[in-house]
């Protein structure tokens, strides 16, 4: 005899629902699962540093898991979505939340370009490129330059590539607004984010009273061989125009065989994001197993005038 727990009878039929739908779309529906699963060792100082509690701590940084894909409806238009949540559950002791939003839209592209609506990196973060030698550690430029949002209620739109040159951009209606009025970012970007295609990347980017903040930057990015450079400039200021400043970023990156040393410097005085100005200083190290699995040993230190704090973290990091 089996014998079912009443509470899982939702999350046998949740599971149910789903893999119906997924029967009756296979045929029509390309879609894919991916995702990043992570493990990280880290020490650190005071835990006055975002994304790094004090002492010593086995975390997950940002591992995550979505589906994305696509529905052809006619020969030029097509529906384009991803679903996609970080998952907790691997480092947290409460499992009943294991899991946060991440982008999670729904949209159509054809021949204009595409456009969807729901949670998003809001064109501003997403100009950000490779410039960020240790994103989603604590290290990332988010820990001192403001406008690294990810939004939920927005509609985004990404023009077509044309001569090398695309135009996005993410609109908050005032009503989703977490400042009562409507804001919007928008970004121009020449050649390759990903410098895979080609081996310059520049990007013009615009917010204005999204989060709270209005904010310009030029982003460059650069590869010969190895070699990787990378920098941004920023000018920061909230609302109500209460703070101001300028940020930068320096990162620079070159491959050894499997191994790939990095260095990068953050700065922002805008006092925006802490409430004094403050500066970062991160040196690591990776070691590339292949295209999807990395090692990674870095250390960084944050100056926020008043205070100080420091981060030792060793990673294993794989993508699927």
């Amino acid at each position: 005899m089996i014998i079912i727990d009443k509470k899982s009878i939702p999350v046998f039929a949740a599971t149910g629902l789903v893999l119906a739908c997924c029967g009756q779309s296979v045929n029509a529906a390309q879609y894919s699962i991916y995702g990043k699963a992570e493990v990280q060792i880290a020490n650190t100082d005071k835990g006055t540093m975002r994304y790094a509690k004090e002492g010593t701590h086995i975390d997950a940084p940002f591992s995550r898991i979505g589906v994305k894909g696509e529905h052809g409806l006619t020969d030029s238009l097509k529906v384009i979505f991803k679903y996609e949540v970080q998952v907790k559950g691997f480092e947290h002791d409460d499992t009943s939340d294991p899991f946060t939003a991440r982008n999670t839209y729904l949209g159509l592209a054809g021949d204009f370009g595409e456009i969807v609506i729901g949670r998003n990196d809001t064109r501003f973060k997403y100009s950000e490129g490779k410039v960020d030698n240790f994103n989603e550690t604590q290290a990332d430029i988010a820990q001192l330059l403001p406008g690294q949002d990810r939004l939920g209620d927005t509609i985004t739109y990404s023009s077509k590539s044309f001569a090398g040159a695309q135009l996005s951009l993410t609109y908050a209606p005032q009503d989703d607004s977490s400042n009562n009025e409507a804001g919007f970012a928008a970004t121009l970007i020449y050649g390759d984010r990903g410098l895979k295609n080609k081996n310059y990347y520049v990007a013009i980017s615009h917010v204005d009273s999204l989060n709270n903040i209005n904010a310009s930057r030029l982003v460059a990015a650069w590869q010969q061989s190895d070699l990787q450079l990378g920098a941004i400039y920023q000018r920061s200021e909230s609302v109500d125009g209460t703070k101001s400043g300028n940020g930068y970023v320096l990162s620079a990156s070159y491959k050894l065989d499997k191994w790939q040393p990095k260095v990068q410097f953050a700065s922002d005085d805008s006092t925006i994001r802490h409430s004094t100005k403050g500066t970062q200083w991160t040196a690591g190290v990776d070691y590339l197993f292949d295209k999807q699995t990395t090692a990674y040993l870095l250390y960084t230190d944050l100056d926020l005038q008043q205070q100080t704090d420091n981060s030792l973290a060793l990673g294993l990091k794989y993508k699927f």
